[in-house]
């Protein structure tokens, strides 16, 4: 393995590559991803299938060291993936490599504003989780699809970004900053949401749950994922917040959804949940293992607590 001088004089790169075509795409990936083959580096490319077998045709199928994937397929989840690049390179890095080169392309859910909000929040994020290790990670952005939105806030996530010339983003933003301000609070339950007022009672909230998302049409698996993170999100409310004030539980467009208050004083860290547990503070331990276990959580401090909101899909 490097030498732990080798290892912390290396900094994260995180740039942005918005391209409009193929072209533009290998023009710069592969010379990355070949630097990487040539260096010893491990290399991780997660795109989507066209530029996925675009890119391994040019630089070689079996080319050593180079992992590929379908970005579709591979942790479709922002959490779930910013935990895999996350585990990627602490192996690779126990394994000996004193730098690591990634490629990801999120995965933009149309018609899912607050799925698109969450994956950019999880760019944002990456700048914080990858920055103690010797990594270059590119996002790939196809401007020729995307919504000119997902676009402009690449330079929000990203410090460089390549449009074909690379330069510094003077919108990037501090992920701490661009977490706590891009956060809006999800709209109330429904009135007719079933509830349970002050679930201090765990086994009780976990069974209420589980049996209102199977209820809606959510599988065991699920609806037990389902409990298990409302589970973490109500020891956290007892822990440092004086307990949930409500529960409730509704199936909503395709999903079914969970939402917790309390009143306690909420949590100071925005970045709280995304950090990896061996990095993470106590308070932050519980959320990062709900976040794992559901398709989207949303943490929102407000003027008389927290409001905690799960979704798992149907």
């Amino acid at each position: 393995m490097g030498t732990s001088s080798e290892i912390e004089t290396s900094t994260l790169e995180h740039p942005a590559l918005l391209h409009a075509d193929m072209e533009a795409f290998l023009s710069y990936l592969i010379p990355f991803v070949l630097a990487g083959t040539e260096n010893g580096e491990p290399v991780f490319v997660a795109v989507g299938a066209n530029y996925l077998a675009a890119l391994r045709e040019a630089v070689g199928a079996e080319a050593p060291g180079v992992t590929w994937a379908d970005t579709r397929e591979w942790h479709p989840n922002s959490s779930t993936r910013l935990r895999a690049f996350h585990e990627y390179v602490t192996e690779r890095l126990a394994d000996g490599a004193t730098r690591i080169r990634l490629v990801g392309e999120p995965v933009w859910h149309e018609g899912r504003p607050d799925l698109i909000r969450e994956w950019t929040r999880y760019e944002s994020v990456l700048n914080a989780v990858l920055a103690p290790f010797p990594v270059s990670l590119v996002c790939t952005y196809d401007t020729s699809r995307l919504d000119p939105a997902i676009v402009a806030n690449a330079r929000r996530t990203h410090p460089v970004v390549s449009d074909g010339e690379e330069a510094p983003s003077p919108d990037f933003l501090d992920p701490a900053e661009l977490l706590r301000t891009w956060n809006p609070e999800p709209p109330p339950p429904p009135a007719w949401a079933p509830s349970l007022d002050r679930p201090a009672e765990l086994s009780t909230a976990r069974l209420f749950l589980r049996e209102e998302a199977m209820r809606a049409g959510v599988t065991f698996e699920r609806a037990t994922d389902m409990a298990m993170a409302a589970n973490e999100i109500l020891t956290n409310a007892l822990r440092y917040g004086g307990g949930a004030v409500a529960l409730w539980g509704w199936p909503e467009d395709g999903r079914f959804l969970c939402q917790i208050q309390d009143d306690g004083p909420g949590i100071a860290d925005p970045l709280a949940g995304y950090v990896p547990p061996a990095q993470a503070m106590d308070a932050g331990r519980g959320l990062w293992l709900a976040r794992q276990l559901v398709d989207l959580l949303q943490v929102v401090p407000n003027s008389t607590g927290t409001t905690v909101r799960l979704h798992v899909d149907r």
